[in-house]
């Protein structure tokens, strides 16, 4: 029988200690996506296949009720390998997952989404449960630039007034801010944002050798670091790598 709720390896460890995938497949087709990769399918087959797991909510029910004390410490990330707000249906099963982390006390239960107002429906949840937080991956505010990198995904501007809401309610809220596609693209998320947002996650983009190849990295990483010098951040290994210089 499958488990659902895990523990990340690699680079996704960074993000979380556990994590939650009730989707396979992405409706949102993201050209930089790595999941079709990992899971040997074309992006096509991928984003027209998303369906969700097996008996998942049953078997997610299982690990929460079975998941120790210290377990329940740990932050839990819906989703590495879809976007756990894709389609009306994703979002059901993903309400339905966080009323069981709740029943269950899991402390640090995070969602990242592209899907905006779709996750609002959740925000009484996250109110009740003061250490959750709300993400969202805002890599670009350019909507045409959006509409070809990410063209299933809902709109930039849905995204921002999710984030404000999450605010507003006073829920953490944090963007992950990769891959970076445009670095003043994603400067500008940044400085339109940074009212709104408790934390930052920065990373750049991989597996894309020429596009990678045309941005200054190292540019990019001073520029971030002067923006985000009063805030909350991380910067990921992939970008640190390249020290921060401003030309």
């Amino acid at each position: 029988m499958a488990t659902i709720i895990y523990e990340p390896t690699g680079k996704a460890r960074e993000y979380s200690e556990l994590a939650a995938n009730l989707y396979t497949g992405c409706a949102h087709a993201c050209k930089y996506c790595y999941c079709p990769s990992i899971m040997r399918k074309s992006l096509q087959d991928w984003s027209e296949s998303h369906h969700a797991r097996t008996n998942v909510i049953n078997q997610f029910k299982r690990d929460a009720e079975k998941a120790t004390i210290e377990q329940k410490e740990k932050e839990l990330l819906f989703s590495f390998m879809s976007d756990c707000y894709q389609n009306e249906e994703s979002a059901f099963l993903t309400r339905q997952a966080l009323l069981i982390c709740e029943q269950n006390n899991f402390k640090k239960v995070n969602v990242l989404t592209k899907a905006g107002f779709r996750a609002v429906n959740d925000f009484d949840i996250f109110q009740r449960n003061r250490d959750w937080k709300f993400g969202s991956t805002i890599v670009m505010r350019n909507e045409e630039l959006r509409e070809y990198w990410e063209p299933g995904a809902p709109s930039i501007q849905s995204r921002y007034e999710a984030v404000k809401i999450a605010h507003s309610k006073g829920i953490f809220t944090w963007i992950s801010i990769e891959p970076v596609i445009d670095t003043e693209e994603a400067l500008k998320v940044i400085y339109d944002l940074i009212p709104f947002v408790n934390f930052w996650k920065i990373g750049k983009l991989n597996h894309m050798k020429e596009v990678e190849e045309k941005i200054n990295w190292n540019k990019f990483h001073y520029d971030v670091l002067q923006i985000l010098k009063n805030q909350k951040y991380m910067i990921k290994k992939d970008l640190l790598k390249y020290e921060p210089l401003k030309n």
